[in-house]
């Protein structure tokens, strides 16, 4: 890269990967309309290789940001109480967005009382969309400049279901995520829809707890663009423990990057979305709980 930077410094009077002015020079070749030299020194995008000198228009990089959506637009954080009939609920739901970040989550506790029969469910999101773009702004052809882009970022998953050895008691969590982001070359990562999801319920008639869902070892996950690990589906029967819990979590591979000395333009863009919810039910003075969240945070630095 250090070549490349030796090699232009007849043509440019300032280089850096943020909006400044650039002066044009004569007496050299124009430089390409698309000019491109990976970090990796070989050249593509035109006829300049590392040792020629190039000329380029009077003008600027000029970066723009414009405002991202976000959903909520402000975090939410409510606490509930709820009592129906004779069962008693707390919920606690939380949600919140940034440019680069959603997260929601959920929690609840139920019980029945006297004998009684319930149902409750819960669910929580979050999401972002942002994007920003550096565009040349003068005379043409664009100076080069150096340009280092990568993919960052990943999301984490997790639920727990508890339930009492009663008729009736069942609990249920999941939690979801899904999102990309985007820019030049291998500056981008994609996260298709990653869930987990999982209840636990008494059986009256086998006096067992019923266990069903991501719930079993950590394996491992890999994509063209993502690396981590997620709990294991199984389900199986056991006595005695109504209570379990899984996650997954994977980030950004290291190898999602764009370096060049380039007058390329580039948009970078992102979205997010994390999505938490569960269901129970509670009979016969039995107890059950259950939590999710979901945390997302892909972006292009």
């Amino acid at each position: 890269m250090t070549s490349c930077l030796h090699a232009a410094a007849g043509c440019l009077l300032s280089i850096v990967p943020t909006s400044s002015i650039v002066l044009a020079t004569s007496g050299y070749t124009p430089c390409p309309p698309l000019m491109e030299l990976p970090c990796d020194g070989s050249a593509s995008g035109g006829s300049s290789g590392p040792g020629t000198l190039c000329s380029c228009g009077t003008g600027q990089w000029i970066r723009t940001e414009p405002t991202a959506r976000l959903e909520p637009p402000q975090p939410i954080a409510e606490d509930r109480k709820l009592h129906e009939s004779l069962v008693s609920w707390n919920s606690s739901t939380r949600a919140t967005a940034q440019p680069e970040m959603a997260m929601a989550s959920v929690s609840v506790r139920g019980r029945s009382n006297f004998w009684a029969a319930g149902s409750f469910a819960r669910s929580s999101s979050a999401n972002y969309v942002s994007s920003r773009r550096e565009l040349w702004s003068g005379g043409f052809p664009a100076c080069p400049r150096l340009l280092s882009l990568a993919a960052t970022g990943g999301a984490t998953l997790h639920i727990s279901a508890s339930a009492a050895a009663r008729r009736g008691c069942s609990a249920f969590a999941s939690s979801a995520t899904a999102g990309m982001c985007s820019s030049l070359g291998a500056a981008n990562a994609s996260l298709d829809g990653l869930t987990i999801a999982g209840s636990v319920g008494f059986n009256e008639s086998t006096d067992d707890f019923e266990i069903v869902g991501n719930f079993g070892p950590l394996v491992d996950v890999f994509t063209e663009s993502l690396e981590g690990s997620l709990s294991a589906s199984a389900s199986w029967s056991t006595e005695g423990q109504g209570s379990h819990s899984g996650s997954a979590s994977v980030t950004v591979r290291p190898d999602r990057l764009y370096c060049a000395f380039t007058n390329r333009p580039y948009v970078a863009r992102a979205t997010g979305l994390a999505v938490a919810g569960g269901a129970g039910s509670v009979d016969q003075n039995g107890s059950v709980s259950w939590s999710s969240m979901a945390f997302i945070n892909l972006s292009v630095q």
